[in-house]
């Protein structure tokens, strides 16, 4: 027969199952504060980056961006006012040297050339007829000069003829005296006539070479008009690729306009850009590495862009392997351009925490803990940074971004 259970033993029961479920209940929520905490003081192992401090060279550079562009291209720009009638060829066709890529309208062309042209000859004739004046004024002028003198060795004849008549009686002085006058005023006239020669001759000279200068003028402006007569007819100066082309059919295309661009795409350079505070860092010769996808490319810094624009300075980078599999045209690339080589110096691996020279708060490895350093910064390549003072060789440096840790001194890695 069953009895009934006293109420002070079932009482005494229930206490009892409280004080258990307290006491695992206190359990549990220490145990779940001490793993938050354990967790919130601790860092996985596969979350970090670290580096072993040690010795070696650093070639200590600035960093800039860039973007690769083909080694050589020309630009084709209309040498007349025109308008495109036909285009023979599309963007991204290849293309050879001389062949065509654009008809454009060259009627008005054609006729100032025929223009050009026909002064031209005016002018070549005038010359000529100017030469063939000048000849035959001179010629008659020298034979003249000629006659004049045969006279006046006629006269000299003369006036000997007289005096030797006088000196036997048969001559008179008068005839002597005229014969005398006659002689010097054919003299004088020789001398005038000598004079009006040199004169004319010189004037001859002038005006011959005010008209070779004027078909000089005439004969560049001609040969000017034949070469953009020539040029107008759009052919491909090189052989390459038509990266670009004006395919606008009947599109006015005022002298100077762009019509196409043809690229080496088989040789690439890099057009990069750095801010201003670095411009006397940047010169030309320094060498560049250049990276992109993990490769690397070696080069050196070619055209420094002497202006500022927006305190972005620009220049050009020579690459070593131009013909890198790995290059496109517009793919962006990382530019360092190396200043100085730096041996046997303590260095780690350059990663985001690093932001320029001066004093850090790093975390080092050891025994499974990651313990606060002060440690200060120098100079750096791509890959590594100088360490001035807080590390020593062998030591290993955790640098992943620690930020979110900052208030922590020590870490345990799980």
């Amino acid at each position: 027969m069953d009895r009934k259970i006293p109420k002070e033993v079932i009482v005494k029961r229930k206490r009892k199952i409280i004080i258990q479920i307290a006491a695992l209940l206190i359990l549990v929520i220490i145990v779940f504060i001490v793993c938050v905490k354990m967790f919130r003081s601790g860092i996985s192992r596969d979350d970090i980056f670290t580096s072993i401090v040690d010795r070696g060279a650093i070639e200590i550079s600035v960093s800039a961006t860039g973007k690769v562009t083909p080694l050589s291209e020309e630009i084709i720009i209309t040498p007349v006012s025109t308008k495109i009638l036909e285009v023979y060829k599309k963007a991204g066709d290849s293309i050879v040297i001389g062949d065509a890529i654009i008809r454009l309208d060259l009627a008005s062309v054609h006729s100032d050339v025929e223009n050009q042209n026909d002064e031209l000859a005016m002018k070549q004739y005038r010359l000529e007829q100017q030469k063939v004046a000048s000849q035959s004024s001179l010629s008659d002028l020298e034979m003249q000069i000629e006659i004049d003198e045969m006279r006046i060795r006629r006269m000299e004849v003369l006036l000997r003829n007289e005096i030797f008549l006088d000196s036997i009686g048969a001559g008179t002085s008068d005839k002597i005296k005229q014969a005398e006058l006659e002689l010097t005023v054919e003299r004088l006239k020789l001398k005038q006539l000598k004079v009006r020669y040199e004169n004319q001759k010189q004037s001859a000279v002038a005006d011959t070479r005010v008209l070779e200068l004027d078909y000089n003028i005439a004969l560049k402006n001609a040969n000017l008009k034949n070469k953009m007569m020539q040029e107008a007819q759009i052919r491909s100066p090189r052989t390459g690729i038509l990266t670009w082309i004006n395919d606008q059919i009947g599109a006015k295309t005022p002298e100077g306009t762009q019509l196409a661009i043809v690229s080496d795409l088989n040789h690439f350079k890099v057009e990069a850009e750095i801010s201003d505070s670095y411009g006397n860092k940047v010169l030309t010769g320094n060498r560049v590495i250049v990276k992109s996808f993990g490769t690397e490319l070696r080069g050196t810094v070619g055209n420094v862009i002497p202006s500022v624009k927006n305190g972005i300075i620009t220049f050009t980078v020579l690459l070593e392997d131009n013909t890198n599999k790995i290059l496109r045209s517009g793919l962006k690339v990382d530019v360092y351009v190396v200043n100085s080589v730096r041996n046997e110096i303590l260095r780690i691996a350059n990663r985001s925490y690093y932001t320029g020279e001066g004093e850090y708060e790093l975390w080092t490895v050891k025994d499974n803990q990651a313990l606060k350093r002060h440690v200060r910064l120098g100079e750096s390549s791509y890959n590594y940074v100088e360490v001035i003072e807080g590390l020593k060789e062998g030591e290993t440096v955790i640098v992943s971004d620690m930020n979110r840790y900052k208030d922590y001194n020590k870490l345990n890695i799980r």
